[in-house]
């Protein structure tokens, strides 16, 4: 099977000699990102209760999307597949899977519907969760997440949402913790965005989240936020975002955060702080991707977050681009009332060989003081080479036809822009 899965890849990256290709209209069949070939050294990942050191060869599919459009709504659906081959222990090979759903409907002028599913199964949650700075051991991991949102625009400045997520977690552990991350959750969220001008713009939303543990003799737990966000855009290069808010759990917390995103040529830096429960973050993470299901992050709903992150991602040339990511975290405490510090930091650095191929190479670091699912301190580190074949030119989709062209993810615009009436965008 290692044989033939690394043969698939270099075979599709030699079938490359067509010229690429794009539809107009995103209708159809779509590889929409790139097949991807890297191999590396990972050192002292945790599985089970013992620390590793590996050779590590990585092939990612591109990710194969179906998508139709009309003038009214949109649905699309697609998956990835990531194969993971270890050169000595060879019984941690796996095979991870991610598959995404989603819909789109206009019902009226006013009124609109969207919704997405979105599932992911792996056994490297670490690496594979956005921005989830609880650190976890190799195992199989499974989420599954929805989301539904009925939007109705009051003029042309306001937006009033209503929005159900609904997430579904588990992962095996070893026996003495087995259970502990089966969760199901629900929450319900309301939200008034309103645009004052160009320039500035509020929101404010009430949320109610309830976790139940699936494991016998655990404790639901139910939490309410209230919150109010500002974004101030000082030109389009330059964005201040902060929010604050009351989190009502098992005990009352303040929840806060602030943000500033800044355009150096054609790079982007963001930079902020964020305290925030679990699921109730007062902004989209810095590293967190345009997405449409940010609800994983109820893994810990009984956990007090505060990260300090930046990060940076555009072309520093034609042919030279970069993405990096820092986050300094304490997490929750143990309960000998020990902090939990956490940090995080991911750096990738593209080199464009043709059209075609991307050659880069990645470096990251994943450390944490004292975890519930290790005896030990971790401390890992990842190095790896690899190449991209674009394989077919993607569609460039948004999710309002009438909009301009987003910014590039992580940007604070992109992330708050789809509460923003047409009008102003």
């Amino acid at each position: 099977m290692r044989r033939l899965l690394l043969g698939l890849g270099f075979a599709l990256a030699i079938n490359l000699a067509g010229p690429a290709w794009a539809q107009e209209r995103p209708n159809g069949f779509f590889l929409t990102t790139p097949l991807e070939l890297s191999s590396g050294y990972d050192q002292n990942f945790v599985s089970g209760s013992r620390a590793f050191d590996d050779a590590v060869t990585l092939l990612t599919s591109p990710t194969f999307s179906w998508i139709t459009n009309t003038h009214r709504s949109m649905f699309s659906v697609d998956y990835q597949a990531e194969f993971e081959l270890f050169a000595e222990h060879q019984n941690l090979d796996a095979w991870d899977h991610a598959a995404n759903l989603h819909f789109r409907h206009q019902i009226t002028s006013r009124l609109s519907i969207d919704g997405a599913n979105s599932f992911l199964s792996t056994m490297d949650p670490t690496r594979r969760l956005i921005n989830s700075l609880l650190l976890l051991p190799r195992g199989r991991y499974q989420e599954n997440a929805f989301y539904t949102r009925l939007a109705y625009r009051m003029d042309h400045k306001t937006v009033l949402s209503f929005r159900f997520d609904n997430a579904y977690t588990t992962m095996v552990l070893p026996p003495e913790l087995a259970g502990r991350l089966d969760r199901l959750g629900f929450a319900g969220t309301a939200t008034l965005d309103h645009t004052i001008n160009s320039h500035h713009a509020l929101s404010g939303s009430y949320a109610y989240l309830y976790v139940h543990p699936l494991e016998t003799g655990g404790i639901n737990t139910a939490a309410h936020n209230v919150n109010l966000g500002y974004i101030y855009t000082v030109n389009p290069g330059l964005t201040i975002r902060a929010s604050g808010g009351i989190t009502k759990a098992v005990q009352s917390s303040f929840t806060g955060a602030a943000a500033v995103d800044k355009k150096l040529g054609d790079v982007w830096v963001s930079a902020g702080y964020q305290r925030y429960l679990a699921f109730f973050g007062g902004l989209a993470p810095a590293t967190a991707p345009i997405g449409p299901v940010p609800f994983g992050a109820g893994l810990a709903p009984d956990s007090i977050y505060q990260v300090v992150s930046m990060r940076m991602w555009g072309n520093l040339t034609n042919r030279i681009g970069l993405e990096g990511n820092v986050q300094r975290a304490l997490n929750g405490v143990t309960p000998e009332n020990r902090g939990i510090k956490s940090v995080m930091v991911q750096l990738r650095v593209d080199y464009k060989i043709n059209d075609r191929v991307t050659a880069f190479t990645r470096t990251e670091f994943y450390g944490q003081n004292v975890s519930e699912f290790s005896t030990f301190p971790l401390s890992r580190r990842r190095y790896f080479v690899g190449l991209d074949f674009t394989l077919s030119r993607a569609p460039e989709l948004t999710d309002n036809p009438h909009r301009h062209k987003p910014l590039p993810a992580g940007s604070s615009q992109s992330q708050q822009g789809e509460a923003k009436p047409q009008e102003d965008r």
